[in-house]
């Protein structure tokens, strides 16, 4: 992998956090995951990182561009600019959502984005989350 394709990658995933962060603060949740796919019920929590070496460089420079913006993306802005990163590129991908509840009985939730086999963003967060949801593209 090149320096200068990591870079554009760097710079896309960029464009897509700030698009995807826009998006889920403009539009109720529920509308932003019909415009993804179809949401279903979760089942897997699969954690290895993806087969696919593209998938995993999107991954990379989805964390590098969250690493250098002037706002800190959190899990779902970031899986959100990693599966539109991924389906321009014509990979399928699940968007899952996750709850727990942390040693102070404190409600957590997290997202995380599984594709090629792996977990593309947010695997490490996932361990000990319940998945609730899946949210994959029509037709994949």
């Amino acid at each position: 992998m090149s320096r200068t394709a990591h870079r554009l990658r760097v710079v896309e995933a960029a464009a897509m956090l700030s698009f995807a962060t826009l998006l889920l603060r403009i539009l109720p949740f529920r509308r932003v995951a019909r415009m993804v796919g179809r949401v279903e019920a979760a089942s897997e929590t699969s954690l290895p990182p993806p087969a696919d070496a593209p998938v995993r460089a999107v991954g990379r420079a989805v964390e590098a561009a969250a690493r250098r913006l002037p706002w800190r993306p959190l899990c779902l802005p970031q899986a959100l600019a990693a599966s539109l990163m991924l389906r321009r590129r014509g990979v399928p991908s699940a968007l899952h959502i996750g709850v727990a509840m942390d040693e102070g009985r404190k409600f957590q939730a997290h997202a995380w984005l599984v594709a090629a086999g792996g977990v593309v963003c947010g695997g490490p967060a996932a361990v000990g989350m319940t998945p609730i949801a899946a949210i994959r593209p029509r037709g994949g």
